[in-house]
């Protein structure tokens, strides 16, 4: 830990809840290379870093279902990567149907090269795009998994890797820097789990470069816990569909990913168990609007999943709606929601069937405080009006 940082009563009520967590590990890997000339043949578009999680107790576990995996695959003596496979659709498909069985999490940071700006630091020195953009993904890593490890497929030189090694340490959460092998790099030929972050994030790639290939994202969707992209996406991902065929309305898309984006700015530093699983909802419905389908509604069941890995607190369906949706809506956050779940609004549409879901629930209730405010006051001569409390100044503004 730095010597000159002085723990304070929040940061150790902070390490006893990390300290709590299981042990996990992050293997990492890249897609993608620095230099945007675009027009050289084989100049990557996209630059994804995948990391795989998974806790300590289950690593040799999913070692063995790996091998057995690129056993099956074609896969037995060497090196399982993403290249390899190249359009051959049938066998990547089938290679990720067999992982989905399996227990690990997946977290993405995708950056679109195509959208950004020239004569940036970003843009013109190697050490600077590396570092912002392997920063951000560990920024992610570190809100979903307090408690990590992370190892990270070699790149440049020693003399780069040790600098970064520092550079990454300086910036963890200060009441979190238990030691200084908390990162480390390792050679991907020796680590089958970074050879897996290698493919999924191929595979990624491939789909967002190749219209001809499956949407990969909706293959693992129940496997990502948190995703992240630079710059942010301005419209959501139309797959066979159109915007014409969803009735899409730019305003209300743009207020509702501003409203989230703003939120998660906001308060992605706080670390109480309900900040954590509101930020990994919001996250997760960007994810899914922008990636995977606009127009799905994503079932509680599935969210609640996912917000389990951010707290040791029982996720359940109550937990849900009252301590991470209903707080949303009270800061302003734009949710549309239905009897099939919760989704990132893109049409008029989608707001209409929230208001009416609410609506049928509303409106009969308040229908009742009405008949009881009338009887009271029909029984008192009207000198009792249960409303006049200030607590009830709401309904009695409504009611008068």
């Amino acid at each position: 830990m730095d010597q000159g940082y002085q723990l304070s009563l929040d940061d150790m009520e902070k390490q006893i809840i990390v300290q709590s967590q299981p042990n996990r590990t992050a293997y990492i890997d890249e897609c993608g290379s620095f230099g945007f000339d675009f027009t050289t043949e084989g100049a990557s578009k996209y630059y994804i870093l995948c990391a795989v999680v998974v806790e300590e107790t289950k690593i040799a576990e999913l070692h063995n279902a790996i091998n057995e995996i690129k056993k099956n695959n074609g896969f037995a003596n060497t090196e399982l990567k993403s290249s390899k496979i190249g359009s051959d659709n049938k066998r990547r498909t089938r290679i990720i149907s067999q992982l989905l069985p399996i227990e690990f999490r997946i977290v993405l940071f995708i950056a679109n090269k195509q959208e950004f700006i020239n004569g940036t630091p970003l843009t013109e020195y190697k050490k600077s795009f590396i570092k912002f953009l392997h920063q951000r993904l560990y920024d992610m890593l570190y809100h979903v998994y307090p408690k990590l490890k992370i190892l990270e497929d070699e790149t440049g030189t020693t003399e780069f890797q040790e600098s970064f090694k520092k550079y990454v340490a300086e910036r963890r959460p200060q009441y979190n820097l238990l030691n200084e092998y908390d990162f480390d790099y390792c050679d991907s030929k020796d680590n089958i789990l970074v050879q897996l972050a290698d493919f999924i994030g191929g595979s990624i790639n491939r789909f967002l470069t190749d219209p001809n290939v499956p949407n990969y994202y909706e293959m693992l969707r129940g496997k990502i816990m948190a995703f992240d992209e630079f710059p942010n996406k301005k419209e959501p991902y139309w797959g066979t569909t159109t915007p014409e065929e969803c009735n899409f309305d730019k305003d209300i898309y743009a207020l509702s990913v501003k409203c989230a984006s703003d939120f998660i700015t906001k308060n992605e530093e706080i670390e109480t168990d309900e900040k954590r699983a509101q930020v990994a909802f919001l996250r997760y419905l960007l994810f899914y609007v922008q990636n995977v389908d606009p127009t799905r509604y994503i079932y509680s069941n599935q969210i609640i999943t996912i917000l389990r890995e951010y707290t040791k607190q029982k996720i359940s369906r109550n937990f849900l709606y009252r301590k991470v949706i209903a707080p949303l809506r009270d800061d302003g956050v734009i949710i549309a929601s239905s009897s099939h779940g919760y989704k990132t609004p893109i049409s008029v549409e989608d707001i209409k069937t929230y208001l009416n879901s609410t609506h049928t629930i509303v409106s009969p209730m308040l229908h009742r405080i009405g008949i009881c405010r009338m009887l009271i006051q029909q029984q008192t001569g009207n000198k009792l009006d249960v409303l006049e409390d200030p607590a009830f100044s709401r309904y009695k503004k409504y009611f008068d």
